[in-house]
């Protein structure tokens, strides 16, 4: 379905190889460690109080510096956990990748 979709919008003569090579396992790790992100950062901007990026917006601070100044920082344990957290599952599914990519050559 994806690589349809992409040959008829790109207009590609054939379609794009996704198994058993290095795109394909960058899709699904990804597919895999989204949510662990996602979760992580959503549970770390929930703890700022929502007044203070207002109040920083009636002080003069324009939006992007008001998030660099005071959003940022507050979340930024939660970004730093949440990169942790999901390097150490690439970290430990890299020992894995090697075996089942032999092993689905060779049933091929």
């Amino acid at each position: 379905m994806v690589n349809r979709t992409l040959m008829q919008v790109f207009d590609w003569r054939e379609p794009i190889q996704m198994l058993y090579n290095q795109s394909g396992v960058l899709i699904g790790m990804t597919h895999v460690m989204l949510p662990y992100m996602v979760l992580t950062l959503l549970a770390s901007m929930s703890r700022v109080p929502p007044q203070l990026v207002p109040a920083a917006r009636t002080l003069g601070a324009g939006p992007l510096r008001a998030f660099t100044n005071v959003f940022l920082p507050l979340t930024m344990p939660g970004v730093l956990a949440g990169v942790m957290m999901t390097f150490i599952f690439r970290w430990a599914s890299l020992s894995c990748l090697p075996s089942w990519a032999a092993r689905s050559k060779r049933q091929l």
